[in-house]
């Protein structure tokens, strides 16, 4: 799975040298931004032939930033991605279980001008909260119990990207990225792979 990665985010580079031409240097100032896409969750988790798990959600990011130069910015966001679930079956019991996330980050890129124009990189740290809601299903001879629990956490992780993006004009861009979000809801074995394209307008 991460080689699968590792060649995407090559052919992502590969593309941006190819439109390099066409890329418009950005002015310094204040920006806004629109992100959307796919996720896929990677959670470690013990694992059976009787637990299914659909990992694939869809993500939205609400950001705005600084362009400090043509180079270098600075960027917040509110995120949330949708839900991931796992399903457990055998003779006697039914268990479903399904989380979410959401929660800020604030991340600096640097922007490539030379090169691979156009192409950058980003690092930064989240704070989130994971939300679970399982509900487990017991059955026997006489009854059937049901038992439904909610939990969250919170706690700080961080992220690591690269991407490319294309100025339209001195004002628009648009852009598309790979990100992977680590540690979410401060929870080691929760992480996250987002895919996805942005929409930026700069005032």
């Amino acid at each position: 799975m991460k080689k699968s990665y590792l060649c995407m985010a090559g052919a992502m580079l590969l593309a941006s040298t190819a439109a390099s031409a066409q890329a418009v240097k950005a002015e310094r100032g204040f920006y806004v931004g629109l992100e959307g896409g796919a996720a896929r969750y990677d959670i470690d988790v013990v694992r059976s032939r009787n637990v299914t798990e659909k990992n694939d959600a869809g993500m939205l990011r609400l950001g705005g930033g600084y362009q400090l130069s043509p180079n270098f910015s600075l960027e917040a966001g509110y995120f949330r991605i949708g839900d991931t679930t796992l399903d457990y079956a055998d003779a006697h019991t039914r268990e479903h279980a399904k989380a979410n996330v959401s929660g800020f980050d604030l991340t600096a890129a640097y922007r490539f001008s030379e090169g691979l124009p156009g192409v950058y990189v980003k690092g930064g740290l989240i704070q989130s909260t994971v939300k679970e809601t399982a509900r487990s299903e017991t059955r026997d001879l006489n009854n059937i119990s049901i038992d439904t629990v909610q939990v969250s956490a919170s706690g700080t992780g961080y992220l690591l990207g690269v991407g490319y993006e294309y100025d339209l004009a001195r004002s628009v861009s648009i852009g598309g990225s790979y990100t992977r979000l680590e540690n979410l809801g401060g929870r080691s074995n929760i992480a996250v792979n987002l895919w996805s394209a942005t929409l930026k307008y700069r005032f």
